[in-house]
């Protein structure tokens, strides 16, 4: 039996309804979430990673990126609107390490990056929680602040368990190739290769959720300005490409409307076709409205021609839905 529900619930419950294994894997996703929360927990404590924890987690990931890519990337980028910064270190290693294979990273580069995106933002624990609020940030508070990924960085000094590259992702994702990041203002070649990957895969998801200082921003205008901030020498240029091939143009989640005048969400990028994602369609035309999975790179009749729910809910409850990003200001994220 039909019953009214809106547009955007359609969409939810349409692409939420998974197989077995999907199933699963969201159950093992929450459960690292709360494998990530112990090891942070013991982090603020005793100032030690627990790397058997961190190592449970990333050898998950890997798993889930070998059984589902599509799937386990869809994990990755839902917004974040609690468990911080728990939540969001495991989505970055999720999304950083889908990356990886993206770029063909071997095995060590994989458990590198995976490991220090886990780890990265423990030392926000150490952080006064003041400092997180919706308050501006006073210069010396400031300060306090951009240090918190090198607390991590030094508790995995001289942890043999650790790839050795693992430093410095946890050290350097916040830094950016122009010198304008943090805790150091590393320029160029001075920043590891892997971390110039974790920080693209890091800048995306703290865009994409809210933040206590904005709302959080649609997907694809989040691509969008990662792309220009490439463009202007921010990002390693090759790892955004390889976000764009992990996530597509329009990432999963975000809402579109079709040529054809229906509107959906996307459920899967095409590595191939950035800008043809696979998603789930809504005619509503049809009573009740008809649901269909469609793959843009097999019809080549259809494109996109809006993208933005965010935006269009913005403006009907008075907000500035151009509210502008920064791909440099998420501290928390």
């Amino acid at each position: 039996m039909y019953v009214d529900m809106p547009t955007t619930s359609l969409l939810d419950v349409s692409s939420t309804s998974f197989a077995s294994r999907e199933a699963r894997m969201r159950r093992e996703f929450v459960g690292a979430i709360g494998v990530t929360a112990d090891l942070f927990t013991k982090f603020a404590s005793e100032q030690e990673l627990d790397l058997f924890l961190a190592w449970q987690v990333v050898a998950q990931h890997r798993r889930h990126l070998s059984e589902d890519l599509g799937t386990a990337v869809g994990l990755a980028v839902q917004p974040l609107y609690d468990s911080y910064p728990v939540r969001h270190s495991v989505q970055c290693s999720l999304l950083s390490m889908a990356m990886g294979l993206d770029a063909e990273f071997t095995d060590d580069e994989l458990q590198a990056i995976g490991l220090g995106s886990l780890v990265h933002d423990a030392g926000m624990l150490l952080v006064p929680s003041r400092l997180l609020g919706v308050d501006p940030i006073k210069e010396r508070d400031r300060r306090d602040l951009v240090r918190h990924p090198l607390y991590a960085a030094m508790a995995l000094d001289g942890m043999a368990e650790a790839p050795p590259a693992t430093r410095c992702v946890a050290a350097q994702i916040h830094e950016r190739l122009d010198g304008s990041g943090y805790p150091h203002g590393l320029k160029d070649s001075a920043i590891h290769r892997l971390a110039r990957y974790a920080a693209v895969a890091d800048t995306f998801l703290g865009m994409i959720s809210p933040r206590p200082h904005r709302p959080a921003h649609e997907p694809y205008r989040a691509v969008e300005e990662i792309l220009f901030a490439a463009h202007r020498g921010r990002f390693d240029s090759s790892a955004v490409r390889t976000l764009l091939h992990v996530v597509s143009l329009y990432p999963v989640g975000s809402s579109v409307w079709l040529n054809d005048g229906r509107m959906g969400r996307v459920l899967r990028a095409n590595r191939d076709a950035v800008d043809r994602p696979i998603l789930i369609a809504l005619d509503l035309e049809h009573d009740p409205p008809k649901l269909e999975t469609v793959d843009l790179a097999k019809n080549p009749d259809l494109k996109v021609v809006r993208v933005g729910e965010l935006f269009d809910e913005a403006s009907k409850s008075g907000q500035n839905s151009s509210t502008p990003i920064s791909t440099n200001d998420h501290f928390v994220g």
